[in-house]
């Protein structure tokens, strides 16, 4: 594969003069990988749909709070990167988590959907900010140390401690819940302050920085994404599609399992054992892409959706709630979480070694932004054909949907590369 295209080394101001000693800097990484799993540990999410329907909503009204979150993220993803890109990831890590802590004591005392919406703004706001910064910071520090060659393990790690984070918190949800839906809410407003307390700790490390314009560093970005390579092209639409496959599927879960008979206290069980899986997923991820190959590992993110949405359609047509039926749609659950795994430690990291660093914050949230718009657009249709039509129909036809995302987005990516992206040295994840 070609080297990157010149176009991606464009003006930039050089690196900051302030030293930074090795050993703060090299701290700066089991410091994100923490954040990452306190960030993850979210005590209310295996209970978050029965939290709401407790307070009258319908599956409709929880999806169109969901794409009031992501119309909030369209408006303050990419500026949010590009304001991490231009002043500091630390800073921009420091203020995600003072609107992670308002955003969830305000979901602890909201009784009223003004009240849910107000918590999805501030949400939206730490998400924002958090979203490629976290990966940014890794990857500068990584880069500062002259280890640029561990980017993608590191990727993987990251993945394995924020979904432990999410594992370890979910049956303690489950288990609060059994005494009322509002004690998993209260908890996590106290614990969504300590991803704060960790990225005061954090260092800046030296890097480029950008100095043209704003309009020119934005016309920058979006050549060097859509413009200078097919490659890198296609690699940012599979990471937006297959993002917003499992962003869909992680909405539907919840009430699927109650459709199933599902009791309450098991979703902090089942919630934790999907997250486990997206944790040993992400681990193994760069392996599996050294041993079987990017294409292998490719086709399998793309099938993942088509095999999770269309199995646990099966099992909604199943006229009686028998053991196998459930176990089969729970089981069809889990294509989600191997798809995720892989998705975000492979397809993730051929994103950001395909960008100069100075970008990458931004291009990290503007895959992002994009996951964001298609659920503005598919989420409340998803919420309203569950509603109206029932688990059945509409999964079949998220599930044929993706066959044609399959045929129309993974498969170009496939063509596009060479035979020598099976040798481990010409990888998804190696440079252009």
């Amino acid at each position: 594969m070609s080297q990157r295209p010149e176009e991606n080394r464009s003006p930039a101001s050089p690196a900051p003069s302030t030293e930074v000693s090795e050993a703060r800097l090299r701290a700066n990484i089991p410091k994100v990988l923490f954040l990452n799993s306190l960030w993850m540990f979210l005590l209310i999410m295996p209970v978050v749909v029965p939290f709401l329907s407790e307070h009258g909503l319908e599956m409709e009204q929880i999806f169109i709070l969901q794409s009031i979150f992501a119309l909030c993220i369209v408006s303050l993803e990419v500026p949010s990167g590009y304001l991490a890109d231009l002043f500091g990831r630390r800073r921009s890590l420091i203020l995600a988590g003072v609107f992670h802590g308002i955003g969830f004591t305000v979901l602890a005392f909201a009784e009223t959907f003004t009240g849910f919406i107000l918590f999805e703004v501030f949400a939206a706001l730490g998400s924002s900010f958090f979203s490629g910064s976290d990966v940014a910071l890794l990857y500068d520090t990584e880069e500062a140390l002259g280890e640029k060659e561990r980017g993608v393990h590191n990727l993987g790690r990251r993945l394995l401690w924020g979904q432990i984070g999410e594992t370890i918190a979910a049956p303690l949800g489950g288990a609060l819940a059994l005494g009322g839906l509002h004690w998993p809410a209260y908890a996590n407003a106290v614990v969504a302050w300590t991803p704060l307390i960790v990225a005061l700790t954090l260092v800046e490390p030296p890097r480029t920085k950008l100095s043209l314009r704003h309009r020119e560093n934005f016309g920058r970005i979006l050549r060097v994404i859509f413009c200078t390579s097919p490659v890198l092209r296609r690699t940012f639409f599979s990471l937006v599609v297959y993002g917003l496959a499992t962003l869909l599927a992680v909405w539907v879960f919840q009430g699927y399992w109650r459709e199933l008979g599902i009791s309450v206290g098991w979703f902090g069980v089942l919630w934790a054992a999907y997250n486990l899986t997206v944790a040993l997923v992400g681990r193994l991820a760069s392996r599996a892409e050294e041993r079987w190959g990017a294409r292998s590992v490719i086709t399998v993110v793309a099938l993942c959706p088509i095999v999770g949405y269309g199995g646990m359609a099966l099992r909604a047509n199943a006229q009686a709630p028998s053991f196998v039926w459930v176990l089969a749609g729970v089981l069809a659950g889990f294509a989600f979480q191997v798809g995720r795994g892989l998705n975000q430690v492979v397809i993730k990291g051929a994103l950001n070694v395909r960008v100069p660093p100075e970008l990458r914050a931004t291009a990290n949230s503007l895959s992002s932004l994009g996951v964001r718009i298609f659920f503005v657009l598919l989420g409340p249709a998803l919420g309203g054909g569950v509603d109206t039509h029932g688990y059945r129909d509409t999964l079949a036809i998220a599930a044929a949907c993706f066959v044609g995302c399959f045929l129309f987005v993974a498969l170009p990516l496939l063509r596009s590369l060479s035979d020598s992206d099976h040798r481990n040295s010409d990888r998804t994840t190696s440079t252009v």
